[in-house]
């Protein structure tokens, strides 16, 4: 069972998706009634609830390995959430080069 700290993070990296919960809720393999109850329930106690560790982590970074496509399916646009709650979004036929540019000015933290 998921802790209080848990959802909250949840809570937080749903509400910086811009993804309805329904959607969010799929990917995530849970109920889009948690996702409510669980920011309603957060929300109802205050912010006297200390700020769950991870978000205040600096950004790490995966190492990305872009292959040509090997399936006949049709490209899907790719959808980034940073921490800092800005999302990318990457169109199929993307210059991994400047995706990394864009990913770097979108981690900084100042406003763009």
């Amino acid at each position: 069972m998921a802790t209080r700290v848990e959802w909250a993070e949840r809570v937080e990296r749903w509400e910086r998706s811009g993804l309805s919960a329904e959607k969010f809720a799929r990917r995530e393999g849970y109920k889009p009634k948690q996702l409510y109850w669980w920011r309603w329930k957060l929300r109802a106690d205050g912010p006297s609830q200390p700020a769950p560790a991870s978000l205040a982590e600096a950004p790490r970074f995966l190492p990305v390995h872009v292959m040509a496509d090997a399936s006949p399916v049709a490209a899907e646009p790719i959808e980034i959430a940073l921490p800092n709650g800005r999302v990318v979004r990457v169109r199929p036929g993307f210059d991994p080069a400047q995706l990394e540019r864009v990913l770097a000015l979108a981690a900084e933290k100042s406003p763009c």
